[in-house]
């Protein structure tokens, strides 16, 4: 659920799962090619490292946005809402 705070308005979360698995599909698809392009023979050691780094940082993203896609897709998922403090 997204809130609105200055309205009060709350609504439900507009990206869906469907969404979500697409986005981490892309992620790993760029993933892959990174970690292609760091074990190509003309990419040096220093290159590799950068290289890696940034599919690890891929990879994580997809990961993340998988098991959010998951969360979602769960019929019984409800998003906590915080109490509220009215004084």
């Amino acid at each position: 659920m997204a809130n609105n705070m200055a309205t009060g308005e709350v609504r439900p979360q507009e990206q869906d799962a469907a969404e979500l698995r697409k986005e981490a599909e892309d992620l790993e698809t760029r993933a892959a090619h990174k970690e292609r392009q760091a074990k190509a023979a003309w990419c040096s050691a220093e290159e590799a490292i950068f290289l890696e780094r940034d599919a690890d940082i891929y990879s994580e993203q997809a990961a993340t946005k998988r098991d959010r896609a998951r969360r979602l897709s769960n019929p019984g998922h409800v998003v906590p809402q915080k109490e509220e403090c009215r004084g």
